[in-house]
């Protein structure tokens, strides 16, 4: 087990009074407490590792470590065993045997933390045991300390520093720049992007989601745009990357799944930082050729790393965190750096050094590092098993001793206070804050169970998406409608472009598990090589000669299942606003509200009119009354604004992805029932495509 000064863990302060411990600690439950602590192994201290010349970089095809493989193999073995565990049940024993379960609790209750995460427990650890935040550096440049944080979403990385400096060294000018995945950017799939937006949508100016709108950081572009909005901000200290992507169908392959990212966020940081800095990269398994040559990297430009598990990380995950101090400066990396952008977009392909560029030594150290976590992965893995269906009151009874301790050491080691003042935006503001994050992305069953479920035949899937859709809950009757006085605008127009996309991947305006439905069944229909059009052509001219019988009365049809285009959404409504005379009704039939853009322009033209009504129907899906236009000299130049910037983006191969502010629509009634609006729609849609399917499916069975 690592020696704790060998980290620089240190306990700052005794327990107090309150916390002293009601029973007499055995030496085993000590010594598991302290070894949760000390999940921590130094990989350089100083060491003299040398680069290879730019020119041999990139020149080697991806080699192996034997022993490595190895170690990958074993860890993989006791993954397997839990394959045919119920992913919920089994989530929610770990979650009960996690030792560090009541850091959490205690933390919300005694210090009360600004956006309190389990990210937020990890990182303070982190920065309460690496000198990531260099005072004398500070001191030499007018107490002013600048940090960068990558795949930062929901922003706790940002809050725990925050909490940390407030408390340790309150007389530091801090500022800061985030960047994430963009969660307004609908071509963004759930999967690889965290969607809580509660700190984000109030700290927009400190984040920066690249030229393309997507805050994709694989993107060089973004990389380019992140780079130059930090040129003002001069020295860079601290840059912080807690990057992931979801491994959950290939557990087997999660570092080679995410190996790119990380090579990724690692040149940002390279391009970012300033001598003295300091860089925290999360990643996973040490096993992979590219894993290895990117920690050689880490400890060639670095005086100081080390791979630490924290106590807060869940035990039986492979997440680590490696804390690289003391940076050797933009001049020592700088002629490496276009070689790192040359491979920036291309994925793993080759390794960035030859076997023989790395010493032997280094090699044996990282070995070594390997096992240590991977035996401490393999031995929880094995515990939980035994203990799931174990109802030994004297293991809980155990188990519940460790867990008490262990918030105890967290507070006491990590000098733990209250902030009285300082807060970011407001714990309070925090939690008024509507959460869009309304449809949890939890996986069903267990891991074998999913993949039986992506190889059923696609009639199959197609009713199971069914049942699924029958759970959705709908809190608006079926050809009910609500309706709403829209007339307060926002102050102006914030119209933005991004990366051209035409699937809508992703919504702030629906559950990410009912949107996924509709895109599975959409790819289903693809592969059947259907074309389904919803709302049907049958209906629609049924509603359309009802609605044309009523004067003044005019119709704009779109079709849910149209390829998502927003400059043809843009010029289609511009148009049917410019025909319209006083006194006329507008009637939205098959328009999609899943993106800013679309509730966006909605919104806008609502206001020209007396009311807006919604209502949900059985035969189209939704039907969209705007009643009584009045004519508005803003809205019309507003939509010549929209209509311009459309087509100058489409000049630019890009989408427009909103045209006013998003947390303007987040706090407008219409908000909560768009939603539900969405969640009829889509249970509809299905529907309508099972019936239509197994129709066509009894006709040809009836004709041959």
């Amino acid at each position: 087990m690592m020696e704790t000064d060998e980290c620089g863990l240190k306990g700052q302060q005794n327990l107090s009074a309150g916390n002293n411990p009601s029973h007499n600690e055995t030496p085993m439950e000590s010594e598991h407490v302290n070894n949760l602590f000390e999940k921590c192994f130094p990989i350089a201290n100083n060491e003299r590792y040398l680069l290879p010349e730019p020119k041999a970089i990139f020149k080697h095809s991806l080699w192996k470590i034997d022993k490595l493989q190895m170690l990958k193999t074993e860890l993989n073995s006791a993954k397997n065993c839990l394959n045919n565990y119920n992913l919920n049940e089994w989530q929610s024993h770990t979650k009960q045997r996690n030792s560090a379960k009541d850091v959490m609790a205690r933390l919300r209750k005694e210090i009360q933390p600004e956006l309190l995460t389990q990210a937020w427990s990890k990182f303070y650890e982190i920065v309460s045991s690496f000198p990531l935040v260099p005072l004398n550096h500070i001191a030499d440049n007018n107490q002013c300390f600048k940090s960068i944080h990558l795949c930062e979403a929901p922003g706790a990385f940002v809050t725990s520093l925050n909490h940390w400096l407030k408390t340790n060294a309150s007389n530091i000018q801090w500022d800061w720049i985030a960047t994430t995945l963009n969660p307004y950017y609908e071509g963004n799939s759930p999967s690889i992007m965290i969607d809580d937006d509660r700190f984000i949508r109030y700290t927009l100016k400190h984040w920066c989601f690249g030229e393309d709108n997507t805050g994709d950081l694989m993107n060089l572009e973004n990389l380019d745009k992140l780079v130059k909005l930090a040129e003002p901000h001069r020295e860079i200290f601290l840059v912080t990357a807690d990057g992931s992507i979801d491994c959950a169908d290939v557990p087997g392959e999660q570092e080679n799944v995410v190996g790119h990212l990380h090579f990724c966020e690692t040149v940002a940081a390279l391009h970012l930082l300033t001598t003295g800095g300091s860089f925290v990269l999360k990643i996973f398994t040490t096993f992979e050729c590219h894993t290895v040559c990117l920690i050689y990297l880490l400890c060639c430009c670095f005086g100081n790393v080390s791979i630490v598990k924290p106590a807060t990380s869940k035990e039986g995950n492979s997440e680590t965190y490696v804390a690289c101090t003391n940076f050797k400066g933009p001049t020592f990396v700088f002629p490496y750096l276009e070689k790192f952008r040359e491979r920036y977009g291309h994925g793993i392909t080759q390794a960035i050094f030859g076997k023989e560029d790395i010493p032997s030594a280094f090699i044996e150290k990282l070995v070594e590092c390997s096992e240590f976590f991977k035996a401490q992965q393999c031995l929880v893995i094995m515990n939980n098993i035994f203990t799931f269906k174990s109802d030994e009151a004297k293991l809980f009874y155990d188990i519940k001793q460790i867990q008490r301790m262990v918030a105890d050491k967290y507070i006491r080691d990590y000098n733990l206070k209250k902030l009285t003042s300082g807060e970011i935006i407001g714990q309070t503001m925090l939690e008024e804050t509507n959460s869009i994050n309304v449809c949890k992305g939890a996986l069903q069953g267990s891991y074998n169970d999913r993949c039986e479920q992506q190889h059923l035949a696609p009639q199959e899937q197609l009713k199971s998406f069914y049942n699924e859709c029958n759970k959705i809950k709908i809190y608006i009757s079926a050809d009910k409608f609500v309706k709403f006085k829209c007339n307060k605008l926002p102050e102006d127009l914030e119209i933005s472009s991004g990366k051209m996309f035409h699937k809508v991947c992703s919504s702030r305006f629906c559950g990410k598990n009912i949107l996924k439905i509709r895109n599975c069944v959409n790819d289903i229909l693809v592969h059947l090589g259907y074309e389904i059009q919803f709302p049907s052509a049958t209906n629609i001219n049924k509603l359309t000669e009802k609605l044309l019988m009523k004067p003044g009365h005019k119709i704009l049809i779109f079709q849910y299942t149209d390829v998502y285009d927003s400059h043809e959404i843009i010029t289609r409504i511009h148009d049917a606003l410019q025909d319209l005379n006083s006194g006329d009704s507008l009637i939205l039939v098959g328009y999609s509200l899943l993106t800013h853009l679309s509730v966006g322009l909605l919104y806008i033209i609502s206001c020209a009119f007396n009311s807006l009504k919604l209502e949900i129907c059985s035969d189209v899906g939704s039907k969209i009354t705007l009643q009584k236009y009045s004519y508005s000299l803003k809205i019309l130049k507003w939509f010549l604004d929209i209509k311009a910037a459309s087509s100058d983006a489409e000049m630019k191969g890009k989408s427009i992805v909103k045209v006013i502010p998003a947390s303007f629509l987040y706090e407008c009634d219409l908000f909560f029932s768009i939603m539900d609006v969405n969640h009829w729609v889509i249970k509809s849609f299905v529907h309508y495509t099972i019936n239509t399917l197994e129709g066509n499916m009894s006709s040809k069975n009836s004709g041959s």
